[in-house]
């Protein structure tokens, strides 16, 4: 028999697997050649490194060059990494992001299952329709639920607006309206 404690913490877990398979996964996409290999429904995923082109024994010493000075200011500090693209509207798509990375999966077909992860602690994300980026969503406070205000337009195109951030390849967008979105007519003003 479990503990309230035991049931309560379970999805807690499965949210830290889901962010790790996630972690992995982005890892993975920004090195060339990678392979994955694992399982969903374990959480666990494999990555094998790419093959070198040519031997590392065989590989030719690169000419050496002079050592150039230190420019000042060259050393930034974490915080500085941190790179706020301003203000920002993006009429995209409320999607699950480990789902739509993973399995390409989004839509009405794909709406319940998402809302579904949502309400078990998964953040959600905007793909932007235009460029099919993915903003994730976050927020300033710990504790804070990211997909107040999201949730009811899982599926449906919306014009979130927010301020963008960038760091390491990853996008993310603290949000600040989001309503749903209708293109203009053709031909209208």
């Amino acid at each position: 028999m479990k503990t309230r404690e035991a049931i309560a913490v379970a999805p807690l877990t499965a949210a830290l697997a889901l962010t790790a398979g996630l972690l992995t996964i982005f890892a993975m996409m920004n090195t060339p050649g990678a392979v994955a290999q694992g399982t969903a429904p374990t959480g666990t995923v494999e990555v094998t490194p790419p093959k070198l082109a040519t031997p590392p024994a065989q590989a030719k010493p690169a000419a050496a060059k002079p050592a150039e000075p230190a420019k000042p200011g060259a050393a930034k500090s974490t915080d500085a990494a941190k790179v706020a693209t301003g203000p920002r509207s993006i009429v995209g798509e409320v999607v699950d992001p480990a789902c739509w990375i993973v399995n390409g999966a989004r839509g009405d077909a794909h709406k319940e299952c998402a809302i579904a992860c949502a309400k078990a602690g998964q953040v959600l994300a905007i793909l932007e329709k235009k460029s099919q980026k993915l903003y994730l969503v976050a927020t300033d406070n710990p504790g804070d639920d990211p997909n107040k205000g999201l949730i009811d337009y899982v599926a449906q195109t919306v014009l979130v607006k927010g301020r963008v951030y960038t760091r390491g390849g990853a996008t993310g967008i603290k949000v600040t309206s989001v309503e749903p979105y209708t293109a203009p007519k053709a031909g209208a003003e």
